[in-house]
Order: structure tokens, then sequence, then C-alpha cells
């Protein structure tokens, strides 16, 4: 048996319009507490509408400084009944509709629950931002030297909660590799400065893991190129086509196949721009005719 979870903002409408002011949701449809302030916290449940990507967000608004109490609150309405379950109020501000005014569940007993806010299907599909050639200032930002032959580097983000994450899918087309040493920037041959993204704090939140995923083998087009691919995050805007960019940061080991590679350990400096580099030297001036990587930059912006 389960337990069904009834929330009601202080209007509640029938038919009209698409906005839900009234929700009952399975128990079992729990995923996780957000505290978005010090008086409102946000509950995330699967999306009553079935969606693969959505989410079904509450907020709550309490007295100051309860967020834990509050997460309790609704953490024991979950859990109330195991063997039989049952209908729950959790939190009907809906005053007009209950002779007694609003209806909270008694565990908020002294926690000041005051409204309800529902927010119909909260979209996780990760937003597409368009690239910006020469930029300085954005995540999104590469330099011309890391411009492939077939396609721009491409950007997407998705926030859940405070958990950023930033996606950089990245072709080689036409990139080159010189092998002079280990580390060097891969770029364009021809030149030009060749980062394909920056570290951007305020956006992309304190950066904690990163994923590299090989979505096509990198392919040799003419002389000898190297499948050793890192990536390395550098103060400067300049560095070009075997430039020297330092130490790499996230170590791939290689990718002689398609399949990703995950560092979780990285320590990285903000504002840095990241380079894609050799990680090895048995290049020989090599230009790629194929090749495409994903990179999948996990960030945080909690605070407290």
């Amino acid at each position: 048996m389960e337990n069904y979870l009834y929330f009601a903002e202080a209007d509640v409408e029938t038919g009209g319009d698409s906005a839900s002011e009234a929700v009952t949701v399975p128990a079992s449809s729990y995923l996780f507490a957000d505290p978005l302030s010090t008086t409102v916290t946000n509950f995330y449940f699967k999306s009553v509408l079935g969606s693969d990507y959505g989410m079904q967000k509450i907020a709550l608004t309490h007295t100051a400084n309860k967020n834990k109490d509050v997460i309790k609150g609704v953490l024991a309405c979950v859990n109330a009944h195991p063997s039989k379950g049952g209908f729950i109020i959790v939190a009907n501000a809906n005053a007009a509709a209950v002779t007694t005014g609003t209806e909270y569940n008694a565990v908020f007993n002294g926690l000041g629950l005051s409204t309800v806010a529902i927010t119909q299907d909260t979209d996780l599909t990760p937003t597409h931002i368009a690239g910006t050639s020469g930029g300085t200032t954005l995540f999104s930002s590469y330099g011309a030297g890391a411009l492939s032959t077939e396609v721009a580097p491409q950007y997407r983000q998705k926030t859940t909660g405070t958990e950023v994450l930033t996606e950089i899918l990245v072709d080689l087309t036409n990139l080159s590799c010189k092998g002079d040493a280990a580390n060097d920037v891969i770029g364009l041959a021809a030149g030009g400065a060749a980062y394909i993204g920056k570290y951007v704090q305020a956006t992309m939140g304190i950066l904690y893991k990163v994923e590299v995923i090989c979505l096509e083998v990198p392919g040799q087009g003419t002389a000898t190129i190297t499948t050793d691919i890192d990536i390395n995050f550098n103060s400067s805007a300049v560095l070009a086509f075997d430039g020297a960019a330092g130490t790499s940061e996230i170590n791939t080991g290689g990718f002689a196949a398609v399949g990703g590679k995950i560092s979780d350990a990285v320590s990285l400096t903000a504002a840095d721009y990241i380079y894609l580099v050799e990680g090895d030297t048995a290049a020989t001036t090599g230009v790629y005719n194929a090749g495409k990587l994903l990179i999948k930059l996990y960030g945080s912006t909690l605070s407290f």
C-alpha cells in the first residue's frame, strides 16, 4: 500500500487554465528537497504527467531557518502508515475550501507554514546555448583555432536544484596535433586561440567532476595523430596549436574506442580557459578527419 500526498495553493480553480493549483502525488514519486532560502523549501516529485525529463516542484513557505524541520515533516508524511497507506493532507493553503481555514498536517505545528506554490512539470532537458567565437566572458566561448571544418563547438546546460551540468561537444575534424611534447594544444594548424570553453563559476558552479565521452573515435587524415587527448585549464586566452598548456587537469588515458572517462577529484581554477591537449608525443603534425568528444562538467551552487 502507498501514501498519497495532497498539496493545495491558496486559490484553487477547476478547469480553464493549464496550471495545477492542487495536486495529489504518490509518496514513491518523492525525489529530493532543496532549501531555496531561509523561509522557502522546494520539494521535488516525479512528474504526474509521466515525463521522462520533468519534475513536480512544490514550494512551502515557513518560519525562517526551519528548513530542516519542514523537510522532516514532509518525510514523515511520505513514510506514514507503512503497512496500509492512505490519503494524507500535507499542506492545504486553500482556506475557502476548508471551513476551519487553511489545513496543514500536524507535523508542521510551530513551523509557520503559510503558502504553497506548485509548478507543473519542471523541465530538466538541457538548454542549448549558442557558442561565442572569440568570447571571453561566457562559458560557451571558443577561440577561432578550435573551429572544426565540420561543426563549431556546441554547448548545453541544465540545472537541477543546486547542481549544474555543463556540456561541451567538440568535433576534431581538421584540427591538428604536433607531437613535440605532451600537453601541447590541439587546434587548427593555421593558428588562432584554440580554447573550447571557459570556466565561469557564476553560471557553472564549483566544478567537482568532469566526464569526457568519446562519441566518435579520432580519425587520422594526414600524417600521424594521437588518440590520447586530455583536458587542460589555463588562464591564457591566446594559446594556439602546439602551444604549451602546462600540466593537464583531466588525464583521459586516450580514446582508441568510444566510451567515457571520469575524473571526480578535480581542483580547477575559476576563469581559466579550457583546451584540448595532446596526452603524449605520438603525433607527427597529424590532422584529424574524424572524432567527437562530449565533455560534461558537474558543478554545485550550494551555499549556506
